[in-house]
């Protein structure tokens, strides 16, 4: 997810190495400067990134939180996970390669402390939890509740097998969970843990990917086909193959110094805004009148598996998801603003050449004297909610600083989420009340709101600082002397 993991730049928070925009791109295709000319697409902030990553992590979070209501029918939270599962993946994918770099020894290592060694730990930590959570113990051989809804085969006399609840499982039983260290595999990520794995992948095959001509078409292509075969989840190597367009539509859009544009002017935001509601009148229609799966979003197992006896039909269904993310990511992009549309401001300071982003200017400036006087520099790239007095512009900064860290609520807030199963009742009535109940409906309200209360809590440095040691580790003492002077 943007790579959850960031590229610090000397300045308190960002994504974008240095934390200047990208230098203007020369020779740009004459396609890809008139498309530039025509939409006003140019270089994207960090803060800009930072914000939107703010928002789609805690989509994320809210979609896995509301998850167990859909499995039970309550149509409300089938919408909403139309409209949000119709960009937030693909446009965290995107950002990724939009901030990815060329794999140098120093990002080599930062691949392997920031994605691999976390992976690891927490594909083994969450397994064995869960098995123990869910897979074993009295809850899974033992439930006297008999109700209306579910009927004698559902939930008497046992509930199913590593359901955290109903209809819902993170794992599957038979690859999934701990059995000891003579049947377990690392094939199969955990739960969300499959995005650290598929983005190890792409950035690994991305160099490859730039040596071809049409790379984007061929992925696009590869993408439609990949359905057709039996790689599945294994490795995630399915979603990875279909995540790569988007993947490296966004390091391509680096590399031409362009970006979405964002909505300025009251017609634009007017416009955008419009087709925001076109989105969500079309989850609707998609959830009232043809009550169509969220999981065809999800975009990770074959077409058969997905779309039954009209598997068939994948490619053209896969191709009308790659054209509907990529509209609702520029609807969504476009109603995210820069800082300098809402004002954030950037007061210019000297210092002694410590932390910077650039001169503000490249000449020496005179002092009234009329001497020459050291360069004035701007202290940070990014915007200091203590230099700022408007409201607006103090949370645009918190959301960006938020947005930085989404490494941790990603990871973390599945562990929130099986807490909550577990020891509370606040998923019980999935397994006794019908989902077209208003208790299931205001319930699912109810998790919107804890779902972003748990992002910003997530975000917060004393929790990054509290498990740093395990998603960020210090692991110096493993590479050579002689890489570590790159």
């Amino acid at each position: 997810m943007a790579s959850p993991t960031t590229v610090k730049n000397g300045s308190s928070y960002g994504t974008v190495s240095g934390g200047e925009y990208p230098a203007p791109s020369h020779g740009d295709p004459k396609w890809v400067a008139s498309l530039k000319a025509i939409t006003g697409a140019a270089p994207v902030s960090s803060e800009r990134l930072d914000v939107a990553k703010m928002i789609f992590i805690t989509l994320v979070c809210a979609g896995h939180f509301v998850e167990p209501f859909y499995k039970v029918g309550n149509k409300p939270t089938q919408v909403f996970m139309h409209v949000i599962y119709g960009f937030h993946v693909p446009a965290f994918v995107l950002i990724s390669g939009y901030v990815s770099g060329d794999l140098n020894a120093q990002r080599r290592r930062a691949l392997i402390g920031g994605i691999v060694v976390p992976f690891l730990a927490l594909h083994v930590l969450y397994s064995v939890a869960y098995t123990k959570l869910f897979c074993e113990g009295d809850h899974v051989e033992f439930h006297v509740d008999v109700d209306e809804f579910h009927g004698t085969s559902l939930v008497p006399p046992q509930r199913p097998k590593c359901e955290l609840v109903n209809h819902w499982s993170l794992v599957d039983p038979k690859t999934g969970t701990w059995d000891g260290w003579d049947g377990w595999t690392f094939a199969y990520p955990f739960a969300q843990l499959w995005y650290l794995v598929s983005l190890v992948t792409k950035r690994v095959w991305r160099p490859f990917a730039l040596e071809m001509r049409y790379t984007l078409l061929v992925h696009l292509v590869l993408g439609v086909l990949v359905g057709y075969t039996t790689i599945g989840r294994f490795l995630s190597l399915h979603r990875s193959c279909v995540h790569m367009p988007y993947f490296l539509c966004g390091f391509l859009m680096k590399k031409h110094a362009c970006f979405f544009p964002e909505a300025r002017g009251f017609l634009a935001k007017t416009f955008s805004t419009f087709l925001l509601a076109v989105i969500f009148l079309t989850a609707l229609t998609a959830t009232y009148g043809y009550d169509l799966n969220v999981e065809y979003w999800f975009q990770s197992d074959p077409h058969d598996a997905v779309y039954g006896e009209n598997w068939g039909y994948g490619a053209v269904f896969q191709l009308a998801l790659y054209a509907w993310t990529f509209f609702a990511m520029t609807v969504v992009f476009a109603l995210v603003p820069e800082p300098t549309s809402i004002g954030v401001s950037y007061p210019g300071h000297d210092d002694d050449g410590g932390e910077t982003a650039g001169l503000i200017s490249s000449a020496a400036s005179k002092d009234p004297q009329g001497k020459k006087s050291k360069a004035v520099r701007r202290v940070g790239r990014y915007g200091k909610e203590r230099d700022q007095t408007r409201f607006a512009t103090r949370a645009y900064l918190r959301l960006a600083k938020w947005g930085s860290r989404t490494l941790y609520p990603f990871v973390l807030h599945i562990a929130i989420f099986m807490l909550l199963a577990k020891y509370t009742d606040w998923y019980e009535m999935t397994w006794h009340v019908d989902g077209a109940d208003g208790e299931v409906t205001a319930r699912f309200v109810l998790t919107l709101i804890m779902a972003v209360v748990t992002v910003v809590f997530l975000s917060l440095k004393p929790v990054t600082f509290l498990f740093k040691w395990l998603l960020e580790p210090s692991l110096g003492f493993l590479y050579s002397p002689e890489t570590q002077k790159c």
